[in-house]
């Protein structure tokens, strides 16, 4: 049995307390996750030096997370990614939901899970922390009391195990992923583009001019976007190719191809100076690579790091963004009493 560190991680707005809890295992490797907003707040790799090596974004305290609008290590919810105009059909009814993003609905809306407060469930025994929420129906648009549960769990083999589960009352569309910000340089490692990358992906989502997927479905292979084999990320990041000039950089969705439901390798990415290295698996169809274009410096992070331009990025395992507005795209629905499950592991390997 493992202990599991709580500590407070200070208060919110509306005065609730919230919690920062730390689960190591028996090589030194830790990760520290908070309740607000089911985040991952930091993974320390140990160094030969004794000292650790902290990989992810992240703030001192939940009020960084409550006041940010970059969602650093969150729980994303109730649909990842865009869905096109605020609004989807199901079950022949149209959904009308904020617009956050253009004219577009991003993560969720003004107030998607990395705005809730869970509730944690430690488990000692399995270096787990289980957070839980329940999301009402009519939340940000969205249909179906939704019970919701993310969980993190560190192995022995320095894996980090991250499943979501849900259930609903009513028909709905449910895209849940985790957001977090790597730089396997370190959290203060500057920009992220000697980092090497490597998806397991021939086919990407084109974007419109709104940084939204227009249903077309685009062939990596020739293209800036082609990252079959390892690449440096900043290699072809500034090529005048249209997608990389709308978004700024990387900010697409790749078509993972296999079983549904079957956990497989999405990606792998390496240190700029190659002594960590990650390797990424999940069970749903797309992989969301963002190259920190909109990091800026105006949000102070841990220990007061600006993270700058391109200071980190993300990895977001997860159905395709806007699949509600595409039938061509797989689905994103959940179905009343049926279950919603998502797993990502995520595996580092270090000098």
């Amino acid at each position: 049995m493992k202990d599991i560190k709580v500590e407070s991680f200070g208060k919110l707005a509306g005065g609730q307390e919230a919690f920062l809890y730390t689960m190591t295992n028996k090589n030194g490797m830790r990760i520290k996750v908070t309740d607000f907003g089911a985040a991952a707040e930091a993974v320390l790799l140990p160094q030969r030096s004794g000292k650790h090596r902290d990989v992810l974004l992240g703030f001192d305290s939940a009020a960084g997370y409550e006041n940010t609008g970059l969602y650093l290590g969150a729980t994303i919810g109730r649909y990842a990614g865009q869905i096109r105009g605020g609004s989807f059909w199901l079950n022949g009814e149209q959904y009308h939901l904020p617009v956050n993003d253009h004219e577009n609905t991003l993560h969720g809306g003004a107030r998607g899970f990395d705005k809730h407060c869970f509730t944690a469930v430690p488990d000692e025994e399995n270096n787990r922390v289980a957070f839980h929420a329940f999301i009402e129906d009519g939340e940000e648009g969205f249909p179906g009391n939704l019970e919701v549960e993310s969980s993190y769990e560190l192995t022995d083999d320095d894996e980090i195990i991250m499943v979501h589960t849900a259930r609903t009352d009513k028909d709905t569309v449910l895209n849940m992923t985790n957001h977090s910000y790597y730089n396997l340089d370190g959290h203060t490692g500057g920009s992220i583009e000697d980092h090497r990358l490597k998806i397991y992906s021939d086919q990407f989502l084109e974007l419109a001019g709104d940084c939204c997927p227009n249903g077309n479905v685009l062939e990596a292979a020739g293209t800036p976007m082609d990252f079959q084999d390892m690449t440096r990320i900043g290699e072809r990041i500034r090529q005048p190719y249209p997608q990389l000039i709308i978004s700024g950089g990387y900010d697409h969705n790749w078509n993972i191809t296999g079983p549904a439901g079957r956990l497989k390798k999405v990606a792998e990415l390496e240190s700029s100076r190659g002594d960590v290295r990650m390797e990424m698996y999940s069970d749903l169809p797309g992989l969301q690579f963002y190259s920190g274009n909109y990091l800026d410096g105006s949000e102070k992070g841990k220990e007061g790091c600006a993270y700058n331009f391109r200071g980190g990025l993300c990895l977001e395992p997860q159905y395709y963004p806007a699949a509600p507005n595409y039938r061509q795209f797989p689905p994103a629905v959940l179905r009343k009493n049926e279950t919603y499950r998502h797993t990502i592991k995520v595996k580092f390997t270090y000098d």
